[in-house]
Order: C-alpha cells, then structure tokens, then sequence
C-alpha cells in the first residue's frame, strides 16, 4: 500500500443500505485495526425561477437532517465496536466527488448499492459505479443485508483474468483472507460461446482450454501464495460470462464473504475506468464486491 492510509472511508446518506455499508466498514475496520471516518452530503434543490432563493429553513433542515444521520450511525456503531475510533464529516456538496477526494487518504472507500434516491439504476451509476472508477482506493460496494457476521468462514472469492491490471486485486484479496482466517477461492472464467454447440462437454477441445486457463491462474497466484503461505487456495476454472460466473453459488460450500476484482479486464478499453465484469457485479452480487484498481493501494 503506497503511503499510510489509517481510516475506512464511509458514505451515509440515511438509507437502509448506507447503513448496511457503514456497519460492514465498522467490523472491516476494526479487523484492519484503522478508524472509520463516516462522510454524509447533501445538496440544495436546483431553483428554476428567476428571484426565487432557497428558504434558509429548508438548508437548516437539511444541515440538521445530515448531523442525526451521523449521529445515530455513531450511536449503533460504537455500541457494537466500544474502541473503534469513528469521525466524521457533513458537507453541502455533490456526494461523488467528496467521496473520491476522501478516498485518497484511505485504504477503502465504502458505498451501498442503493441510496435514498430510490431509483436503482439511477442512485447506482451515479454514487457506487462512479465511485468505483475513480477513488483513489479499493472501493466497497456492499448490497443490502450483508454486513459481516463475526465468526463468518465463507471464502474471499478473487476474479482473476491473467493480466496485469488484475494483480493489485490478488493482492488485496489475499490480504483480507489472511487477515480473516478464511480460505481464497480464485476464480477464472473463460467465454466458451464460441465452443457452445459445436463441441459437446468433455471433449479434447474443451479440456485443452480448461487445461491453459488452470496454468494460466496458477502462473498469477504462484508468487502470492508463497507471500501468504497460511492462506488456503482453492483454484477454479468456471466457463461463460464472467460476472454470472463469479455470482455463481457453490453448492457443496459456504457463500463467499466478499467478490473481489480489478476494475477492468485483460478484454476492456485503455482508458475504461471501470469494465463491464465489475460493472455487472456491483449492480447484480448479493455479496459485497470490492472493485480494486490499478495504483489504488
């Protein structure tokens, strides 16, 4: 991690869901041994009429609204974690751009999938899809109802595709199992369209395929795994399209704690921030995903 970054980077906006996120950024913290520092925005509505000013009530309202969302956000996060140090901020402003800058001095940024916009898709690009492509951290994006049970022994699942840009997500994906005593499922996929219907299951064109994208996950963890030799591996070759693959349950096992990927793949554009694999998950995972981009540690 380049500098010491000693806080989790949290955005509230009084949802259910932000909440959710702030409750798994409080146990992530206290794991990492780190404050949590809680961020709550708000902005004024945009006034169309020529001499209309915005009523000083309505601002104090809404400074007043954004003080008791913290407030009570501090209240429930300290009874559950006593020694965890939380700070906090509440600024008039656009929460994407606030939340980007905070995340330079933090070693992961964390946001819901929802906010209080209530309109999914919306809310969703505009706060954790843009927060994802350009924080200046590993980012968080934590779906409702999935904050971190203590005791929890599911796998931290790794979507790798052999490149490059994805090492400083098997970095930190190692880390956080390491850190929670779980095993590393890594996991590559390979898009078998091409084969489907041509070739039935099983067949020597299938398997060689399967063959090169087992020696090509090996040939990326090799280094890692002797870096964290306590951390048990698991390798996984799955086929079809990366996102519904990494969603994939297993049915013999515990659901994975977290998905964690790099911001974009071997397949994307140079200057794509954030790839369509990451994309999908952040809007489509029942699990927290941790989108993790290139120099963002």
């Amino acid at each position: 991690m380049t500098g010491i970054r000693s806080q989790i980077v949290v955005g509230l906006d009084g949802s259910p869901e932000s909440l959710t996120a702030a409750r798994w950024a409080a146990h992530d913290a206290r794991l990492r041994g780190l404050s949590l520092h809680l961020v709550h925005t708000y902005s004024i509505p945009a006034v169309g009429m020529i001499g209309y000013t915005v009523p000083t009530a309505l601002t104090d309202g809404l400074y007043a609204t954004g003080e008791q969302i913290l407030a009570d956000a501090r209240t429930e996060l300290y009874a559950a974690h006593p020694d965890l140090e939380i700070t906090d901020r509440l600024v008039q402003a656009d929460p994407r751009p606030v939340l980007v800058q905070a995340s330079r001095g933090a070693a992961l940024t964390v946001v819901g999938t929802r906010g209080g916009g209530r309109i999914p898709d919306v809310v969703l690009g505009s706060v954790a899809v843009h927060v994802a492509a350009h924080a200046h951290s590993p980012v968080a994006v934590i779906p409702n109802g999935s904050a971190a049970p203590s005791g929890a022994d599911g796998p931290v699942r790794l979507g790798v595709d052999g490149s490059r840009i994805s090492e400083a997500a098997v970095e930190f994906a190692f880390d956080e199992a390491d850190r929670r005593r779980v095993p590393l499922q890594a996991v590559i996929v390979w898009d078998d369209a091409d084969l489907r219907g041509l070739v039935a299951a099983g067949t020597p064109l299938d398997l060689v395929e399967d063959g090169k994208e087992h020696a090509l996950l090996a040939e990326q963890l090799a280094g890692w795994r002797d870096k964290y030799p306590d951390v048990v591996v698991e390798p996984v070759v799955r086929r079809g399209r990366a996102a519904e693959a990494l969603l994939r349950a297993d049915a013999a096992g515990p659901d994975p704690q977290m998905i964690v990927v790099g911001s974009r793949g071997r397949g994307g554009f140079a200057g794509l921030l954030l790839g369509s694999t990451s994309h999908s998950l952040i809007g489509h995972s029942r699990w927290p995903v941790l989108v993790v981009r290139p120099h963002a540690r």
